[in-house]
Order: C-alpha cells, then sequence, then structure tokens
C-alpha cells in the first residue's frame, strides 16, 4: 500500500508532460484501480508497473510514470498479446510516433488528484444517496425517487490514499448536479476511512467537472491498446 501526501502539482498540462508522474502518485493509483477491479497485485518493473488484468480485451497493463522512448519502443515492439494496454504518463503526441502497428491510441485521458476535505453533500429534491462498504471499497449509488439508479461511483482505500472510479451518471440524469454529489459523497466517505489525498484517471468529458472542483491535473496519461489486425 502506497500513502501520498501531496499529489498535485502546477507544471503539467494537456500538451506538456512536465516531469511525467511522481512514482508515489502513480502507485497509489495502480494500487488502488487493481483493488476496484479485482485485478492481480501490481508487479513494479524498473520502467514502471505490470499488472495482469485478465479480461478479454483487457488482458494485461503496463503503466509508465514517462515517455522514456527506448523503455516505450521495447515494449511496443515486443507484446504481442491482443488486448494488451499501456497507461503512459505523457500527452498522446509525445506518446504515438514510439507505437508500433497495431497499437492505437483511443481516447485522451488524466492523472489527476486532489487533498480531500469535508464537502456538503445534499442531494438535490427526489435523489437521495446510498454507500456500502466491503474491504477496502466503499460503493456510493445516487437514487431517483423512482428507486432507479442515477449515478454511481466507488473508492478504494490504500492507506491514506482513497482512488476513486467507474464514475457515472445516467445520461437521463445529467446536468442536475448529481456529479459534484457523487464526488463529495466519494470524498467524504473517504476522509472518513482515513484518506487524505484522492487520485483518478479521468476522461475528457470528466476532466472539466474535476479541475471545477478543485482537482489537479498531475500529468496526461494516454491509454494506448494492441489489437493487431489479425486479432480483429
Amino acid at each position: 500500500m502506497t500513502d501520498v501526501h501531496d499529489g498535485t502539482r502546477s507544471d503539467a498540462t494537456d500538451q506538456d508532460p512536465g516531469q511525467g508522474a511522481d512514482r508515489d502518485v502513480l502507485r497509489a493509483w495502480v494500487d488502488g484501480w487493481v483493488l476496484s477491479r479485482g485485478a492481480s497485485a501490481p508487479v513494479e518493473e524498473p520502467w514502471g508497473f505490470r499488472i495482469e488484468v485478465g479480461r478479454p480485451n483487457h488482458v494485461r497493463r503496463y503503466v509508465l510514470p514517462t515517455a522514456d522512448p527506448a523503455v516505450l519502443r521495447e515494449l511496443a515492439s515486443t507484446i504481442d498479446t491482443p488486448g494488451a494496454w499501456l497507461k503512459v504518463c505523457a500527452p498522446a503526441d509525445a506518446v504515438a510516433p514510439l507505437l508500433t502497428d497495431g497499437w492505437s491510441i483511443p481516447t485522451d485521458e488524466y492523472l489527476m488528484a486532489t487533498a480531500l476535505r469535508p464537502t456538503e453533500a445534499a442531494p438535490p429534491a427526489g435523489y437521495s444517496v446510498r454507500s456500502t462498504t466491503t474491504g477496502g471499497i466503499t460503493e456510493v449509488q445516487v437514487l431517483a425517487a423512482d428507486g432507479e439508479t442515477a449515478a454511481t461511483g466507488r473508492i478504494a482505500s490504500t492507506g491514506s490514499t482513497a482512488v476513486f472510479d467507474q464514475i457515472s451518471t445516467d445520461p437521463a440524469h445529467q446536468r442536475r448536479g448529481l456529479g459534484r454529489l457523487m464526488m463529495a459523497s466519494l470524498g467524504n466517505s473517504a476522509a472518513a476511512r482515513g484518506a487524505t489525498m484522492a487520485v483518478l484517471g479521468a476522461s475528457r468529458e470528466g476532466r472539466e467537472l474535476y479541475l471545477a472542483l478543485g482537482w489537479t491535473l498531475h500529468s496526461p496519461l494516454t491509454p494506448a491498446v494492441f489489437r493487431p489486425p489479425s486479432a480483429a
């Protein structure tokens, strides 16, 4: 388990990787991600972390704190398992030229962090919040008046750090403040369990909400997946 005392930084932007990701912040995210997703414990390598995920479209994951050209070229040219993923703490334009045939970058992602503090989490009229904790994972649901699930999210606690994961709002319930409610509820649950910092991997859409809530962009987090034509 990894404790992270300060995951915020100011030198990272969409295009500029700064110094890549702090290895302790990245380790905290990796530890929480494998707990949340039920993956095997991460294996630390000289270049980063290797995770056996074991799903058909996500067999294995390689997580790198920087876009070291020699390391990336070596991994991209030697990995031959369809469904293997790279997660590189660098912008896509630094990663793409180092990839070989069969690799693609499907989207933009970002590693983000924040210090946890008590936050008001009052649901809008007609909604309620329910949370359940099993082991190190707390699941939070926002329920509509008819009992249907309007938003979901979870935290995986690893030491003093909580990893926020699988956060989503049903399209029928968007733009009603449920994203903010979910983040506040997750943060309060994490703080109640002793966490002082939170880390997450954000989509481009989610990043805008998290920035508005005071989260800091720690580094770009470029995903790449290996799907050779013969496996398509």
